[in-house]
């Protein structure tokens, strides 16, 4: 964990070149579980869980059609001792009745981007208690009851700050710009996710969201 959040990280992975999940994304990171028993975990039934790319997952969600639930994609990426469940539209990573038993016996970190407010937070569970939250509202404030871990998210939240438009200068403070907070899970992780991560076969499923 010691790497910096700024170090080689590249928001591609998400981005239109990638995952293309500008308009919302709920996305959870999970050690130590495989990608089978991630979505299980989920509520996904095994009949539902298959291989595919997330393109080709993409593409067929589109072409359903529901009235009353709304159609989404949930896939589990692997990378190095994690497992990286995203849900394209989706909340029920974030949500403590899920990522409170499948942080027991581990840690998960959790990345949601509301797709109405723009706005995102971060929570960080072990072993089935949340311990860490952050607000993209307020990134300056640091939810936790560990000193430790508290100091090295504030440090990977200053690394993360950006201006609110690619021309803008650098901002000197929090009110000037923007925190991405998925930069800010990706660096208290060392993890860097590049594109070659996310563009091969995937375990997944078309889901429903209520």
């Amino acid at each position: 964990m010691a790497d910096s959040a700024g170090a080689g990280y590249t928001s591609d992975w998400v981005d239109e070149a990638g995952l293309d999940l500008d308009t919302g994304y709920c996305v959870t990171f999970v050690r130590g579980v495989g990608p089978r028993e991630v979505l299980r975990r989920l509520g996904v039934d095994d009949a539902a869980i298959r291989t595919a790319t997330w393109a080709e997952f993409v593409a067929q969600n589109l072409q359903r059609e529901m009235r009353r639930l709304t159609p989404g994609v949930a896939a589990a990426f692997v990378m190095g001792e994690y497992v990286v469940l995203v849900e394209d539209i989706g909340y029920w990573g974030r949500l403590p009745e899920w990522a409170e038993p499948v942080s027991r016996g581990t840690e998960t970190l959790n990345v949601y981007l509301s797709p109405t407010s723009q706005v995102e937070e971060l929570s960080i569970y072990q072993d089935g208690k949340r311990v860490a939250s952050i607000s993209g509202d307020e990134p300056e404030v640091i939810e936790s009851g560990d000193a430790e871990m508290a100091g090295r998210l504030i440090e990977l939240t200053f690394e993360a700050l950006g201006p609110w438009n690619e021309n803008d200068p650098a901002p000197e403070d929090f009110s000037d710009g923007r925190v991405d907070l998925l930069k800010v899970a990706c660096g208290y992780l060392g993890l860097h996710p590049e594109i070659s991560d996310i563009n091969g076969p995937v375990v997944g499923a078309l889901v429903e969201y209520r």
